[in-house]
């Protein structure tokens, strides 16, 4: 991963341990962390980490994350988002590895929702990617990032410019987890 290219990212929810080495940026994910919104049920987690930029207009995000052992709801994925009551994410997000799954969120006014699609395996890397175009987001995963797979088409109810756009990761439980972001490539669409 080219530092430079990094220059012009920050952290929202900075985590406690997060360090470069030869394949990436390593992040150890902090316990209790979570993105998620239920106004109806006073749930509101928004400590998760995310390492972000802003963009405008239509872009190609895409991002590998490598775990070697993830627990239970450990994610690490990409999201855009506009601010704690309006974002969307993508990552590996299941309650087992023995049915692994894609999870896709969008939260629209303080209120998520929750989507999944069954993986036949868990892997140790995924690549996820999100398109923007006049406004739509579409949300894609692949298992070699050579062939992706649209799994996910919102829209924002507001829809802005400029939204911040990266990868994050969380762990919604008690046991340890650690990511390594292995790329992170952004690229603007006229």
């Amino acid at each position: 991963m080219l530092l430079d290219a990094l220059k012009d990212f920050n952290w929202y929810n900075e985590p406690e341990n997060v360090r470069f080495t030869d394949g990436g940026m390593l992040v150890e994910v902090k316990k209790n962390t979570d993105f998620w919104q239920n106004s109806a049920h006073s749930v509101h987690k928004d400590d998760g980490h995310f390492f972000y930029t802003t963009q405008a207009g239509d872009f190609d995000l895409t991002v590998k994350w490598q775990s070697s052992s993830p627990s239970a709801f450990a994610q690490s994925g990409l999201m855009v988002r506009l601010d704690s009551l309006n974002w969307a994410k993508i990552g590996f997000l299941s309650s087992s590895l023995n049915q692994p799954q894609i999870g896709t969120i969008v939260t629209n006014s303080g209120f998520s929702d929750w989507a999944v699609s069954a993986l036949p395996a868990y892997q140790k890397s995924f690549y996820y990617r999100a398109r923007r175009r006049q406004g739509d987001i579409c949300f894609y995963y692949s298992l070699d990032g050579v062939v992706f797979r649209q799994i996910r088409l919102f829209r924002f109810i507001e829809n802005p410019l400029i939204i911040k756009v990266g990868a994050y990761a969380c762990n919604p439980q008690q046991e340890d987890f650690s990511c390594l972001l292995e790329s992170l490539e952004l690229q603007s669409k006229k």
